[in-house]
């Protein structure tokens, strides 16, 4: 999204009329009513939830918002809502900016907001970018608003409801329908799907029941698995004796709670989905089989975790004591109506003693006070999509002393804003002496997002440190990769044999810096990893393998198959996103570390024909022309990623490298010095800029210009290296002499 601004029409949008997404008779998926017949009161229990109303087809009954010829203005255009005999339509402004009239074929979720959904004749479904409130009156609901409302959105803008960013097949659709099948053309740029049930249904979780129902037929006790392809598991059970201050579990389902968690952080997840989808859902226990999860990063999470952008609750959860101790979403969520399993702090004593910690010695608020409330301290709110308040499941303790060294939200101020951090530091010691300036990852996190060298061990030992959750290791260790050194690199290679799956795929990350030979030696094993996330991440780092012909041919028959196959299961699983911008850009980019030159050039431009405005698109394409000695066929790319987003970094740093090529040092200077002064964090820009103003004859301002970045990354070596090259070469020998020392020092 950072990198969209405006763009020219993506989609011709003929006409209002449609192709369906289609309902499909697959044999084995029984629907909802058939589970009904046994399961009478989960059946109940589903009906009118969150998920029963993920997704409906727009009629009298399903449609909340108002159709009453209501209108709306927004930026310059007013929509205006209506109904003809049954339908309902919105007349709006198209892809040309041009106001027509458009059916509403599907409502979609349905509080604290419902949206709708637009069909046209490719098969496209596209998510209107004005909304209805459904929340009620008196809480500011019962009114359309649009879900940018700080911006200023026309058909030209990469958020205009036509674009990419809002198409239903691509981005919305696998978590809001049964058995979906998105089937994209992109010979045509279009698609067919299907689904068996447009809502979130039965078989969504527990996967296609044909075989359950055949099950039902004997009851065959030997069949642990009833029939059923995913074992969804249920809850522990959880035990406290009296006087005990928390719970402890009393039977432990292993494995079957992690395939819970699994089996929901395929939709409640920031995630990437690596499966081919023409076959429908995969029903896997591991989730990384089926996805590639997000880590803690910026600007996903704050540097100490807590939720940020929207993420969806599982990266949070697996952070939390209660994940690791064996608590499951069914724990505290009744799984078929998705309504918590008791009101307010009621929900916390099931497991802990409210005696301890429902009570103002433990939480220093007035009784039944929104400060007694157990979320309200250790689940806080962040609102997204304007009325959408969703709870930080990291389930931590408020720590206003992060928020001093590190700018991160508390939940003592996200409720006391008229207070300051420094008021709210001062109660939280005088209430919890033992709490304050504990050691806390985030702390680490922060160094390491600024690239602090210290941060390098102590994030290579968070990352072997076992009591830690396996998202805090992981992510720390995928953070060594941005340092590029030894110590990092070595951690790595070590924790490629962990048991976990995410932390293996971690440690692939931060291997990208070994050279193609040494990948080779320690990598292979990798290829037959049993989970297929850390496979793919290692095909990716050996693909190079087949550009080189004396190494390819120094492998074994054997070998060369097995590379062969894991470089065709990744090519795969990346088409599986082919109809997204950045599936064809990781396509480009396996193309061309395969030597497929034309097809990672038509890669790019689909890329750009998906979206018009995808600069990292844009950026590969002219670094295509680059390979191919077209400088001047590059040009226009990078000029055009500026036009799109004139401060985008990367775009400055490649059309400055580009003028130098073209022997335009002036245009070279300026675009460097601009990249240079938008990342002052990333030593390289600013030393490139050094080298380009040294080379153009400004001497001086090369000199200064290195000691004010030196002064920013205190003993870099590329940095010291160049002053004392420089400054030698200027005849200021002990001026250099200094500087070489230090280098030497650093050595």
């Amino acid at each position: 999204m950072c990198y969209f601004l405006r763009v020219f029409p993506l989609f011709l949008l003929l006409n209002s009329s449609f192709v369906l997404a289609t309902a499909v008779n697959d044999v084995n998926y029984i629907g909802s009513k058939t589970c009904a017949t046994c399961h009478q009161q989960e059946f109940t229990d589903w009906q009118g939830s969150h998920h029963d109303q993920a997704m409906m087809h727009a009629n009298k009954e399903t449609v909340l918002g108002d159709f009453n010829n209501s209108r709306f203005e927004y930026n310059g255009i007013t929509t205006t809502f209506f109904e003809k005999g049954d339908e309902f339509w919105v007349n709006t402004d198209d892809e040309n900016g041009e106001l027509r009239d458009f059916k509403i074929g599907y409502t979609f979720g349905v509080n604290p907001l419902q949206q709708y959904l637009i069909g046209f004749d490719d098969g496209r479904y596209q998510a209107l970018g004005i909304a209805w409130d459904s929340r009620l009156k008196e809480e500011g609901g019962q009114r359309w608003f649009h879900l940018y409302p700080q911006e200023q959105v026309d058909h030209k803008d990469v958020l205009h409801w036509t674009r990419y960013a809002n198409n239903w097949n691509s981005r919305c659709a696998e978590c809001h329908s049964t058995n979906l099948k998105k089937n994209y053309q992109q010979s045509t740029d279009s698609y067919q799907t299907t689904w068996s049930e447009v809502n979130v249904a039965c078989e969504s979780c527990h996967g296609p029941g044909a075989d359950h129902l055949d099950w039902t037929k004997t009851a065959d006790p030997k069949d642990l698995s009833k029939g059923l392809i995913r074992d969804v598991g249920s809850a522990s059970e959880w035990q406290r004796s009296p006087g005990m201050a928390t719970a402890t579990m009393a039977s432990d389902h292993g494995a079957l709670n992690d395939r819970q968690i699994n089996n929901c952080a395929s939709c409640h997840s920031r995630r990437a989905s690596i499966h081919d989808p023409s076959n429908g859902p995969s029903f896997t226990e591991e989730l990384l089989d089926t996805h590639m999860l997000a880590f803690l990063e910026q600007p996903l999470y704050h540097s100490d975790g807590q939720i940020l952008d929207e993420v969806y609750v599982y990266g949070s959860f697996i952070q939390s004591k209660m994940h690791q101790r064996g608590v499951v979403c069914s724990n505290c969520h009744n799984p078929h109506s998705l309504e918590l399993k008791a009101e307010g702090n009621q929900l916390c004593a099931q497991c802990h003693n409210p005696t301890q910690f429902d009570t103002p010695r433990h939480h220093h608020h007035q009784t039944a006070s929104a400060g007694a409330q157990c979320v309200d301290c250790h689940m806080p709110e962040t609102t997204y999509m304007v009325v959408d308040p969703r709870r930080d499941h990291s389930l931590r303790i408020p720590r206003p002393d992060l928020s001093k060294k590190l700018g991160v939200p508390n939940a003592c101020n996200q409720c006391h804003e008229d207070k300051s951090v420094d008021w709210s530091l001062e109660k939280f010691d005088q209430w919890y002496p033992d709490r304050s300036d504990q050691p806390h990852y985030g702390v680490l996190f922060y160094a390491g997002q600024q690239g602090a060298a210290q941060a390098l061990p102590q994030l290579a030992a968070l990352a072997n440190d076992a009591a830690q959750t396996v998202m805090v290791r992981a992510s720390a260790l995928q953070m060594l990769g941005q340092y590029q050194h030894q110590y990092g690199i070595n951690t790595a290679i070590t924790l490629l044999e962990s048991p976990d799956p995410l932390v293996r795929l971690a440690a692939l990350r931060v291997l990208n810096g070994m050279t193609l030979q040494q990948r080779m030696t320690t990598l292979w094993p990798m290829l037959e990893d049993p989970v297929l996330a850390v496979r793919i991440e290692a095909a990716r780092l050996l693909a190079g393998v087949g550009l080189r012909g004396s190494m390819r041919a120094a492998l074994s028959p054997d070998r060369q198959q097995q590379l062969d196959r894991a470089i065709k299961e990744y090519i795969e699983s990346v088409k599986s996103n082919a109809d997204a911008p950045s599936g064809q850009l990781q396509l480009g980019v396996l193309y061309q570390a395969l030597g497929r030159a034309d097809e990672a050039k038509a890669a790019y431009e689909h890329a750009l024909v998906l979206e018009p405005d995808f600069i990292p698109a844009m950026l590969n394409l002219a670094d295509w022309y680059r390979a191919q000695g077209q400088d001047q066929r590059a040009l226009p790319q990078l000029q055009k990623a500026l036009r799109v987003l004139p401060d985008n970094i990367d775009a400055n740093y490649a059309i400055g490298l580009l003028y130098i090529r073209l022997k335009n040092l002036g245009l070279a200077t300026e675009s460097l010095q601009k990249a240079a002064s938008l990342a002052p964090d990333i030593s390289h820009y600013s030393y490139v800029y050094a080298v380009a103003l040294f080379e153009s004859g400004k001497r001086e301002w090369a000199i200064t210009s290195l000691k004010q970045t030196l002064n920013r990354h205190p003993g870099n070596p590329d940095i010291l290296s160049a002053l004392a090259s420089y400054l030698n070469a200027m005849g200021r020998s002990e001026d250099a002499k200094r500087y070489a020392d230090q280098l030497l020092e650093r050595q």
